[in-house]
């Protein structure tokens, strides 16, 4: 039996801070063009002044959405048929395959998000990255409807074929992110993710939860002491070369 050294010292978790839009620009500017955004109809997500299509200025951008509207080139459902997204994609990439993919708060929309996950690890060129963003805790909000949240174990799950770069937390505001570091590096274990519970989670007990809520100008339901923020998962991720 080995004795443990007293000399050695064991891990621990920090939470690092960063500027959320510095983040974007930074995933911006380690895709290859064409990037693709799904999703990108201005007046239901992209809607900002600084938009993914500003952020990729110069790569070839084409914004695809269900309808057609402001920032979008080619009309096309993500869950559809691949040989439907290769079509409608051709005329706009020019039969290329997009080095980037951008997919934004759109997979908790679907019905069946694991079909769309199919369709952009096939869609992908070899080599190229993948955004995603998706609610891990978030109230329903209809587009036109609302079926899914998303841990990162999640996203892991449906990009099985693809290999993880990089994962952090933002919140509503889009202001800042939030990335756990185990001994200086990014951590994305599972023993990672259950500190969760520990960095946004709030617990009160019954009397200041009661206490809180009764102070509230509008009327909340009293259902759990314990609350969590608005909670996005950024994920980013990368098809195998070969």
């Amino acid at each position: 039996m080995v004795s443990p050294d007293p000399q050695q010292t064991l891990p621990t978790f920090r939470l690092e801070q960063s500027r959320y839009e510095d983040e974007m620009r930074r995933i911006a500017e380690a895709m290859q063009g064409p990037v693709c955004q799904i999703g990108a109809r201005a007046r239901i997500i992209d809607d900002k002044e600084v938009t993914w299509r500003v952020r990729c200025a110069g790569k070839g951008f084409v914004g695809a959405d269900l309808e057609r509207g402001l920032n979008v080139d080619a009309v096309f459902d993500v869950c559809d048929p691949l040989p439907k997204i290769t079509a409608a994609l051709a005329p706009v990439l020019e039969e290329e395959a997009p080095r980037g993919l951008i997919c934004a708060h759109l997979l908790e929309h679907l019905r069946r998000p694991w079909d769309a996950a199919a369709n952009l690890q096939a869609l992908l060129a070899p080599g190229g990255l993948i955004f995603v963003q998706v609610p891990w805790v978030q109230a329903f909000h209809s587009f036109p409807d609302d079926f899914w949240r998303m841990s990162l174990s999640g996203l892991l799950e449906l990009f099985s074929e693809l290999e993880l770069v990089d994962a952090f937390y933002s919140g509503g505001a889009s202001d800042v992110a939030c990335r756990l570091t185990r001994d200086g590096v990014p951590d994305f274990s599972q023993e990672a993710r259950q500190m969760e519970a520990q960095i946004f989670q709030v617990l009160l007990t019954r009397e200041e939860n009661q206490k809180w809520l009764g102070g509230l100008r509008e009327r909340r339901a009293y259902l759990s002491r314990g609350y969590l923020p608005v909670t996005v998962v950024n994920f980013l991720a990368r098809k195998p070369a070969s």
